[in-house]
């Protein structure tokens, strides 16, 4: 049968038609709508093929390679970033863990998606070189040693003056590009102690910080601290094993102490010229951003170790510095008596005969350790050195090689040089302040934690008490605590500064206080705030910290912090506490439960405060208490300040055989009585 080509042609205002395929040119007279269709075009498939991948080892990078079938490029990128990282083809392995690399392929216009492939493989720990920490090239100016012998520069002490700081508040800003902390200024301390924090890169550029947020507070007449972790070190701030190893600490046997995931650091080391000059540098950054001052945190963090055992800090730097402080410290030893008393011999190394500049600086210490078998427990009472080593947390005072040089060699070449860098550049003095009790600093910043050695003789506070049933045990006072606190500043810093303390987080003591009801929260405050100042210590109320706890303002909290900014602000009232000297006689209470402190302030007048430790559940007042105190001279007035009174006022008193006695009408958490 022949083929028939049929065409019909109607020729009308809108269709055309055509055997075998119908097209409809839409009109109203034609189709009356439309009828235009279009195909979904069919993709093809594409399968990726991504082979399996070796173990691979902290601190290096890794090429990856994976093919689509289309020929189009695999993306890849990384699941389990704590481990490793991807940028583009290159995967970074930044800690020991498993590694979970996901290979994709989008498609095109022609290609669908393929189905993902991900290969995991094993991260084992860098393998660090077994020196770390490259030292000193020679012992500190005049060959250092103990304490006397440690030449202090006069100009590592601040001049800039702390009158008028009262009020503290705690807020630390988790983003340094952040707009800043709004509580700041709503509260309006007089200072915020710790107000940025550099962690890991995040703070190591002057482009990741908004120093608009200081220069607000200086608006507002607040005094701004920036500030950096001082030991906590993590490998990518160093990315090259060589550059790492030059500036981390380490244990006996070695080897760099790594923290578990998820934060999976190190300790940098402080007797490190390098790793002292690189937090140097931050603190540069932010003084060239106009921050007023620097904290310092977990200075001696070095020497912790990983279970808080004190085996760390036996890097080469340290290790060269303790053979100079031994030698300077035991001049005269023979080499006999080195190894009776000591048991160094000369495998050991120490070499004390060198000149001043180098003796002792090759002391295998690492190897002492090793033939005594003591690298595990390096402080162990069997080794003969290590009541010379010492403990981390003493004073620079004791003779130990840690605390002297931790304080006066390392702490102070920081201090002096970030000093003298605001000094030169920019004409001014700048405070530096550091978590704990520590010398040179402008004011002490102490945080409140668990396991501390805070309380009196150096013994161990709860700062946040609690009853059985989980409330606030408001019977307990802090004053001892407080009052040890500064005198043990005064030891250490040779002279007096001003101390605050904070609320240090995240901690057991943190986690308490946040589990208290509202009013007990406001009443930890009511009651412990005015308890340190009258011990001469100020107490940060706390705003914000940077791990979720909740803030102030969420807790209700920021409406009496305002109010009780206000009242110690307060020229009359911050006048109470500004250089008050303790004073030994006692104040005589006639109601129990009631923490007393008598302080005399530098224009003669004497205050006894009195703190209502009557407490369950909230306070219990008390009424027409009978109070007695010591005073040199018969006073013209007392005055009875209290920021529970609606405004301060003169109280009736009699004089007689140097003692004041007075009638407190009502006590409910505080009373300062001053006798002018």
């Amino acid at each position: 049968m022949p083929r028939i080509n049929l065409s019909l042609m109607f020729f009308g205002p809108s269709t055309q038609v055509r055997f075998g395929r119908l097209i409809c040119a839409l009109s109203l007279a034609g189709c009356g709508g439309s009828t235009q269709q279009s195909k979904t075009p069919v993709l093809l498939s594409q399968t990726i093929t991504f082979g399996a991948i070796a173990s691979q080892t902290a601190g290096s990078t890794l090429a990856l390679k994976a093919s689509a079938s289309s020929g189009l490029p695999a993306s890849f990128a990384s699941t389990t970033t704590a481990v490793c990282t991807v940028s583009g083809s290159t995967a970074t392995l930044i800690a020991a863990g498993t590694c979970t690399i996901q290979a994709t392929q989008a498609g095109n216009g022609t290609y669908a998606a393929a189905a993902a492939v991900s290969q995991s493989f094993a991260v084992s720990a860098e393998s660090f070189q077994s020196v770390c920490a490259t030292p000193a090239p020679s012992n500190p100016s005049a060959g250092a040693g103990t304490y006397q012998q440690i030449s202090i520069d006069p100009a590592v002490y601040g001049t800039g003056p702390t009158t008028g700081w009262t009020v503290f508040g705690f807020s630390q800003e988790g983003d340094l590009l952040g707009p800043g902390d709004p509580q700041v200024f709503q509260m309006a301390p007089n200072v915020v102690p710790r107000a940025w924090a550099r962690w890991d890169t995040d703070g190591v550029l002057a482009s990741q910080y908004n120093f608009g947020y200081p220069a607000q507070a200086e608006a507002a007449g607040i005094v701004f601290i920036g500030g950096t972790t001082a030991t906590v070190l993590f490998a990518d701030e160093f990315p090259t094993a060589a550059q790492f190893n030059a500036v981390v600490s380490c244990n006996a046997q070695g080897q760099p102490v790594q923290r578990a995931l998820p934060l999976n650091f190190f300790r940098g080391s402080m007797a490190s010229p390098a790793y002292r000059q690189y937090i140097i540098g931050i603190g540069e950054i932010q003084i060239d951003g106009g921050v007023d001052g620097v904290f310092f945190d977990e200075v001696s963090g070095s020497y912790q170790g990983l279970t808080y055992n004190n085996n760390e800090g036996f890097d080469d730097a340290d290790v060269a510095d303790f053979g100079g402080f031994l030698c300077a410290k035991y001049p005269n030893l023979t080499a006999a008596q080195w190894q009776s008393q000591f048991g160094v011999t000369a495998a050991d190394n120490l070499n004390c005969p060198a000149s001043a500049a180098l003796r002792g600086r090759t002391f295998d210490y690492r190897g002492y350790l090793a033939r005594g078998g003591w690298q595990t427990n390096p402080l162990t009472s069997s080794n003969p050195l290590a009541a010379e080593w010492g403990v981390m947390g003493g004073d620079p005072q004791d003779g130990t090689f840690t605390n002297t040089y931790l304080n006066l060699v390392y702490w102070q070449d920081i201090v002096l040089t970030l000093r003298n860098y605001a000094r030169q550049k920019y004409g001014k003095e700048i405070y530096i302040t550091s978590n704990g009790t520590y010398p040179f600093v402008d004011f002490q910043a102490i945080g409140l934690y668990d396991y501390n050695d805070n309380g009196p003789g150096g013994s161990n506070q709860d700062f946040c008490p609690l009853t059985g049933s989980g409330d606030l045990d408001g019977t307990q006072s802090l004053m001892p605590a407080f009052l040890y606190m500064r005198q043990h500043s005064a030891i250490v810093a040779g002279r007096s500064v001003l101390v605050s303390v904070f609320m240090d987080w995240p901690t057991g003591n943190m986690s308490r206080y946040l589990s208290l009801p509202a009013s007990e929260q406001q009443d930890y405050w009511r009651m412990y705030v005015p308890e340190a100042y009258a011990a001469g210590v100020h107490f940060a109320m706390h705003l914000m910290d940077t791990v979720g706890d909740p803030t102030a303002t969420q807790l209700g909290l920021m409406p009496f912090f305002e109010q009780t900014a206000a009242f110690y602000k307060m020229p009359a009232h911050a006048a109470l506490y500004e250089s008050a000297q303790n004073l030994t006689g006692s104040v005589t209470v006639s109601v129990p439960n009631v923490a007393t402190n008598l302080t005399q302030l530098g224009d003669g007048r004497t205050v006894a405060h009195l703190i209502n430790h009557n407490y369950s559940k909230g306070f219990q007042t008390r009424t027409g208490v009978l109070v007695t105190f010591p005073v040199a001279n018969a006073p013209t007035t007392v005055t009875l300040v209290s920021p529970d009174a609606s405004g301060d006022t003169s109280i009736p008193f009699t004089y007689a055989n140097g003692q004041v006695k007075v009638t407190v009408p009502q006590l409910v958490a505080y009373v300062a009585l001053v006798a002018q």
